[in-house]
């Protein structure tokens, strides 16, 4: 048995007693854990998206298509396209005519910006040879480079790709032309087609969201051999008639992006694609998935589909007569009405 010293002996007495009271201040005295116990726990609730808000609004539209259908008189072969033109002359066109012209002036000045990517890499360069030869002459600076010192040729190509990005990004904003402003159209133009392919989907009967039952007038107003709109085309005529539209459509949005210089198609040595020959290949996809729902889609459903195609090809025709967006000297319909007023053409072309 081993004898501790009375110093040792102290010492454990105190802290023993400096345990007891912090347990003891720690126990919680009665009418607090009284109050504690008899606390009602908390009601949760969760949170339920719901689509009978947005159906009921759509089922709505539903009945004012039926509606101006029937005082209209005309059978549905034809209400269908003049729907569609009407909705989109008044809804999509001005936007599609404000887009047009932020394209316009954004192409303005895409010379200016271009230009800018030389002079930046020649500056860089400068910069850096300024900076090496300078340690050769002060050979007691530092080892350690600094970021001119240090400049290669790849670092080169980035930095002056920011500046040149950050410069453009501060025009478009100095002129009101942002590409943010752009996203409007289609922000509008999706949800309208997909509202009204929902209403016409109601209309047919092949749509298991709402209870409308079909509308008989559908059955005996077709054209031709399809007199039956809610029914597919047993010859598949209107799907192909709908992927040409959608396809010429696509590639004519394509050529304009080219002139644009939007793409690296056409360009030599590029294998870095862009976001456009992305939307490119992913948009040529989506045609030919389109062609294949409509082959068991609605007659009527098809039909609006081919009449949208049809509009935004006839709008991209005419936007690319009147307000072009090239600023290269190639174009479309050959004609130099095209040129600036007071420009001279310095390529016989």
């Amino acid at each position: 048995m081993f004898l501790q010293s009375p110093k040792r002996l102290a010492a454990r007495c105190l802290l023993s007693q400096q345990s007891g009271l912090l347990k003891a201040s720690f126990i919680p005295k009665s009418r607090f854990r009284n109050n504690i116990m008899a606390r009602k726990p908390h009601n949760f609730q969760t949170r339920n998206f719901s689509m009978e808000p947005i159906i009921a609004i759509l089922d709505q539209g539903t009945t004012y298509i039926e509606m101006i259908h029937s005082m209209s008189g005309i059978p549905w072969w034809g209400f269908i396209p003049l729907l569609t033109i009407a909705l989109r002359s008044v809804i999509t066109l001005p936007l599609a005519i404000i887009q047009r012209k932020g394209f316009q002036k954004q192409n303005s000045f895409r010379p200016i910006i271009n230009a800018l990517s030389p002079v930046l890499k020649i500056k860089l360069a400068a910069k850096g040879q300024e900076s090496q030869l300078a340690r050769k002459l002060n050979p007691n600076k530092s080892p350690i480079k600094s970021e001119t010192e240090g400049l290669t040729g790849d670092k080169i190509m980035i930095l002056a790709s920011k500046e040149k990005f950050r410069r453009q990004r501060k025009i478009f904003k100095e002129n009101g032309c942002q590409s943010w402003k752009f996203m409007l159209l289609p922000a509008v133009q999706i949800p309208l087609w997909v509202s009204i392919s929902y209403m016409l989907r109601t209309l047919t009967g092949w749509s298991t969201l709402g209870t409308r039952p079909i509308d008989p007038t559908l059955t005996t107003e077709g054209l031709g051999y399809l007199t039956d709109l809610a029914v597919s085309d047993p010859y598949f005529v209107l799907p192909v008639v709908l992927g040409i539209f959608a396809l010429a459509n696509a590639e004519w949005n394509f050529a304009t992006a080219d002139l644009m210089k939007l793409t690296t198609r056409g360009v030599r040595n590029s294998l870095r694609p862009t976001a456009f020959d992305m939307i490119m290949t992913m948009s040529r996809g989506s045609i030919i998935f389109l062609m294949a729902m409509s082959t068991q889609a609605p007659a009527a459903l098809v039909l609006y589909w081919i009449s949208s195609n049809c509009f935004s090809l006839c709008q991209n025709l005419l936007m690319d007569k009147f307000i072009p967006v090239r600023y290269t000297p190639y174009r479309r319909f050959y004609s130099t009405r095209r040129l600036p007023r007071g420009a001279v053409a310095l390529i016989d072309y």
